[in-house]
């Protein structure tokens, strides 16, 4: 399979490589970045590199989370894409980013490149995202794609905001932007 990339004005999505493992490990070892996600951290570098060598949504379903790089410096930012919860279930949109590019725009950019690209490329009908109740900025992120409040849901004692946009209603809106 060859490695996936695609730009945006500011960043570059692509595959994760085993080199992303070091900055993803630090990326999860930050309390306040892994306070609202509902994962635990890796434990060490060595499983975050276990995870991304046997990272096989790309292969399951053709896309997964992707690596998101400044696009000039090829630093590593965070992350953001689709994941297939289950077969038949929904795609659901998620975004992660260390807190210096916090409130810079960097996760709706990402965020809107890959729903583009779920709609688009991957022929999507629907695409959800999910936020915990109290995660005010990453609603903000659900709100300006255009997704659309659809249900709550409980967890583990924690209460999920769930949002949606159709293929139609997210592409129509970006026709006229």
């Amino acid at each position: 399979m060859s490695d996936f990339i695609r730009h945006t004005a500011r960043l570059t999505l692509r595959h994760f490589h085993t080199q992303d493992a070091a900055a993803l490990f630090r990326l999860n070892s930050d309390p306040e970045v892994m306070r609202y996600t509902g994962d635990r951290p890796f434990v060490d570098p060595s499983a975050a590199r276990h995870f991304i060598a046997h990272y096989d949504h790309y292969e399951r379903n053709g896309f997964g989370r992707w690596a998101v790089l400044d696009r000039r410096s090829g630093e590593f930012m965070g992350f953001c894409g689709l994941r297939r919860q289950h077969e038949g279930g929904p795609v659901d949109l998620a975004f992660r980013f260390f807190r210096r590019f916090w409130s810079s725009g960097y996760a709706t950019e990402a965020a809107r490149a890959s729903l583009e690209m779920g709609f688009e490329d991957y022929g999507e009908a629907e695409i959800i995202g999910r936020a915990v109740r109290e995660n005010l900025p990453s609603i903000s992120v659900l709100q300006k794609l255009g997704m659309s409040y659809q249900d709550m849901v409980e967890e583990d004692g924690e209460f999920w905001l769930v949002y949606g946009v159709s293929a139609q209603r997210f592409l129509e809106d970006i026709r006229y932007r």
